[in-house]
């Protein structure tokens, strides 16, 4: 539901501590991510986001409030801003392919084995664009700097709100010339009427 709602990276995701939420603003920071260092052999560890532009606070949904305030007080050390948001049981920090397994799962026992995290990330930038979202925020969102790799890999083509927004746009077009037509007629018709005679006798 956090993937979803808030566009984020499987690297950021696992890299999230309790000090970069904060329930009482509504937002969640993204500072980290984690791998294995550069051979990527090593042991998990936090590291620097994909780029600048990936560090980034986005805005969390009143919905999500207080099922992100139960996980901190249940399963976290709430009181400690470094702690993990997502602590694996064995090790200290949750490594992509293990949060990746998890998912694996539950899209499986969801009946979606087609879902990735990047399509995840894809229908986050879609579902924001059709709410009224601009290309700005979703860039913001997601942590991009290109506009074209924003359009390319995370925007998609829904036949149906384009549908709708044809439609509106041609109803909206057919209603205003409807209405100049009958603006005109009655311009017409009031200037085919005949003036009242005045039978006011002047002698």
């Amino acid at each position: 539901m956090t993937y979803t709602t808030a566009g984020l990276r499987c690297g950021e995701l696992c890299g999230l501590q309790v000090g970069d939420i904060d329930l009482m603003s509504r937002t969640l920071r993204v500072r980290h991510s984690v791998n294995r260092g550069r051979t990527d052999r090593g042991r998990v560890r936090i590291a620097d986001t994909k780029t600048r532009s990936s560090i980034r606070s986005v805005p969390i949904p009143d919905g999500l409030i207080p099922v992100i305030g139960d996980h901190l007080r249940q399963h976290c050390d709430w009181t400690d801003p470094d702690a993990m948001v997502f602590p694996p049981r064995r090790v200290k920090i949750m490594s992509q392919t293990t949060l990746e397994g998890q998912f694996r799962k539950a899209r499986e026992k969801a009946g979606r084995p087609d879902l990735t995290f990047k399509s995840l990330r894809a229908s986050h930038a879609t579902l924001l664009m059709l709410r009224g979202g601009t290309l700005r925020e979703v860039m913001d969102e997601l942590g991009h700097s290109s506009e074209k790799v924003a359009i390319k890999h995370y925007q998609r083509i829904v036949d149906q709100h384009r549908s709708q927004v044809v439609n509106q746009l041609v109803d909206e077009f057919i209603h205003s010339q409807y209405e100049s037509t009958i603006d005109d007629k009655k311009l017409v018709n009031r200037m085919r009427r005949k003036p009242k005679c005045n039978n006011t006798d002047t002698r």
